[in-house]
């Protein structure tokens, strides 16, 4: 293994002649333009302008931010200042009419940046923020485990896990193989060779490893001249595009985690050779890992900083491509909706929408297999527990059990020593390993108890309503389930009373964007979701979700969203793709969103424009299409492959979960349901007068009323939300 040290001498001064025109996140203030006379002719001065182009200027880390500053007067040099002080050549010309620089040595907190170009003026005012966070996450969670030996970067140095920065290189053989590269000064003679923006380069890979906001990165490139004194960005072998990994999950570890993507191990995650001979530069964090901790917060904020540091050492990004499934579908869907800009595009795979409009149908699990346990439950066959639970096959409750039904157990999930753990009785101010628990910031603390507040609900479900109504329950049958089905108590014991969230506990739900509902980009960069049908084999990862996610786009835009693609393909490639095995597919629906990508940006789209559906419609290339692919290996292709009775929806039908199984519609948006008075009339097969009685009985209120939204549901209040801690 060769290791260098972390950075390359001139790296950054190199970045300043390195011509990227996407910004990320970025923020400008501008000084006047106006008109003047040279030579008796009047030209029209564009307006002084100086952007963050690091990262957004409120939220810098670390001590610097790159800048671009726009609008010099030709032949001027701008001055930069800090503060009132200046910063003599800290800006140096790009190709055009830009400046660039890299502003270090900031102040902690707000400072002033001004430039000047003659007697006109333009200021940007930043704040720097620790390496180690938080920025808009909310106070760092505590307790806390270090990982940095496990992520191969020794013991820690400090409270907040930071470990020196390590930067590998190696090679791929002629054979395949990845081999440690022994020498910086010569590339062996055996490597591998790629053309990456038509140039030919040895296929060596430069992989950097680090502490950002208290979690591990990876950030891996192309490096065909090792021993180079500067990175040479597109030069090096880098394409322009930043393909950025989000692992799946839902956990609650308390610690700094491992990562959950794939790549050649866990020490090097973004060494994908797939991507990298392709040119993409790939990078990740364990915070980015869902199952370190299930908080889309946390992964927006990870996700700035570390796109801040590769910013500011490799260059600014063309565009930065999502990829990841199942938890890392979530994280991508959210970080979308609630914190636009950081993403581009997006490939998806095993999709997801979030966790917390499908947290009500895994808890449901818990409850109907406690259910089935019972001398009552017991009676019900596999026929009938699959209708009542909605989906494909039984094995699916099962599997959500085994799976995630933890996160709403307080004393399992992290890990922490046992001593460190809540115990009702021996530990009750232990660190508490729920979900809410674990993301507090997120769902607030209720004052009573000291515990977050839990916005699970099932008050007014009717489980089975579906199978009673398709005859495969009897009535006898659905009554007993529905008296004796329960809920949770605020440490997951099942009890015999049903569950009950409170009103503002769910508003915050929807306002905060917890629920993916089309907010912010979430219709407006492209994505596609790769859909392998697996739902017979009981996989969680069912059908019907992307769907789900669809019809709340295309609610969010009145219409049909242009932005997701849907590529249905059958089972069986979905684990390796996940575990970075095979990964065709994916690589293809990176090409056609990489594609669709530079279309936009040649028509001159932005994400912000007003008409973004024509504009993603029109510049959508064939490859990015909706797309089913048959058991027999038929294609077909088209805005019609998903309507109606076909052969795609033949082949691959959708399911649902208990709360579809219950009424539900397909959006799935309700947490907690409106209530209405029972109707003996919707019941498919009569209920006796003492029947009828004992359901009022269960749901003195009502039972759901899926007409309707829910309790508490409402649009997104704001992107770009802060957290507290409150």
């Amino acid at each position: 293994m060769g290791v260098a040290p972390s950075g390359r001498t001139g790296s950054r001064a190199i970045l300043l002649a390195v011509v990227l025109t996407v910004l990320v996140g970025s923020a400008a203030c501008t000084g006047g333009g106006g008109d003047a006379r040279v030579g008796g002719v009047t030209t029209i001065r564009p307006p002084l302008r100086i952007s963050a182009v690091s990262t957004r200027p409120e939220f810098v880390t670390g001590g610097d931010v790159l800048v671009q500053v726009d609008g010099v007067a030709a032949g001027s040099t701008p001055v930069l200042e800090v503060d009132g002080r200046e910063r003599p050549g800290a800006l140096a010309k790009v190709e055009g009419d830009g400046w660039r620089g890299l502003v270090g040595d900031l102040p902690a907190g707000r400072s002033t940046l001004r430039v000047r170009d003659g007697d006109r003026t333009a200021r940007l005012a930043v704040t720097d923020h620790p390496l180690a966070g938080p920025l808009f996450s909310g106070p760092h969670q505590e307790p806390y485990v270090c990982t940095t030996e496990r992520n191969g970067l020794g013991p820690p140095t400090d409270a907040d896990c930071s470990a020196p920065t390590v930067v590998r290189h190696e090679y791929v053989a002629a054979d395949g193989s990845l081999r440690p590269l022994p020498d910086l000064r010569e590339v062996p003679t055996d490597a591998a060779r790629a053309t990456v923006g038509g140039r030919d380069v040895p296929l060596v890979v430069r992989t950097e490893s680090g502490v950002i906001n208290r979690g591990v990165y990876w950030i891996s490139v192309l490096d065909p001249t090792p021993s180079a004194p500067a990175w040479e960005g597109a030069s090096d072998g880098w394409n322009g595009d930043l393909v950025y990994r989000f692992g799946g999950g839902c956990g609650t570890s308390y610690s700094q985690g491992v990562p959950l993507v794939g790549g050649r191990d866990r020490t090097r995650p973004t060494v994908d050779l797939d991507l990298l001979t392709e040119g993409y530069a790939v990078a990740t964090d364990t915070l980015n890992t869902f199952q370190v901790h299930c908080n889309d917060v946390l992964s927006a904020e990870t996700t700035l900083m570390v796109k801040e540091h590769f910013t500011e050492t490799y260059g600014a990004p063309r565009h930065t491509i999502g990829d990841g499934g199942s938890g890392g579908a979530i994280q991508q869907f959210l970080l979308a909706q609630n914190y636009p800009g950081l993403l581009d595009g997006a490939v998806i795979t095993a999709p997801f929408p979030d966790a917390l409009s499908m947290a009500p149908g895994v808890t449901d699990c818990g409850l109907l297999d406690a259910y089935y346990a019972t001398s009552d439950g017991a009676a019900f066959t596999a026929e009938q527990r699959t209708a009542v639970n909605g989906h494909a096959t039984d094995d699916t409750c099962r599997t959500w059990e085994a799976s995630f039904l933890s996160t709403i157990d307080p004393t399992t999930g992290c890990d922490l020593p046992p001593e460190a753990v809540y115990d009702p009785v021996r530990n009750p101010t232990g660190a508490r390993c729920t979900l809410q628990d674990s993301a507090r910031n997120l769902f607030g603390t209720d004052p009573a108890t000291g515990f977050a507040k839990r916005p699970i609900d099932n008050v007014g479900v009717q489980y089975g309503l579906q199978a009673l109504n398709d005859k495969v329950i009897t009535a006898e049958q659905f009554v007993r389930l529905n008296e004796r089905v329960g809920g949770y108590d605020i440490d997951g014991r099942i009890q015999p009373v049903r569950s009950v969230a409170a009103e503002a506990e769910l508003r915050r739900l929807y306002a905060d964007g917890r629920i993916l509902l089309g907010a912010g980009d979430a219709t407006r960069i492209p994505v596609i979701a790769i859909n392998a049908y697996s739902d017979p084999t009981g996989d969680i990862h069912d059908r019907w979700r992307v769907f789900s996610a669809r019809s709340r786009l295309d609610d969010a835009v009145g219409g049909r969203t242009e932005n997701l693609k849907v590529w249905t393909v059958g089972g069986g490639g979905l684990a390796a793709a996940l575990a970075g095995g095979d990964a065709t597919v994916r690589n293809q629906a990176l090409d056609a969103v990489t594609g669709w990508l530079r279309e936009l940006d040649a028509a001159g789209s932005t994400a912000a424009g007003s008409d973004r559906q024509r504009q993603l419609r029109v510049t959508r290339p064939e490859a990015a299409q909706d797309r089913c692919v048959l058991p027999d290996g038929t294609e077909l292709t088209g805005d019609d492959v998903y309507a109606g009775d076909n052969a795609c929806t033949r082949a691959y039908p959708l399911a649902g979960d208990p709360r579809r199984a219950a009424g539900q519609p397909l959006e799935a948006t309700t947490a907690k349901c409106r209530l209405r008075p029972i109707q003996p009339a919707e019941y498919g097969t009569a209920l006796t007068d003492e029947q009828l009685e004992r359901l009022r009985a269960v749901f003195p209120g009502g039972v759901c009323d899926w007409t309707r939204p829910g309790v508490g549901e409402g649009p997104v209040r704001s992107t770009w939300l802060s957290y507290d801690g409150s």
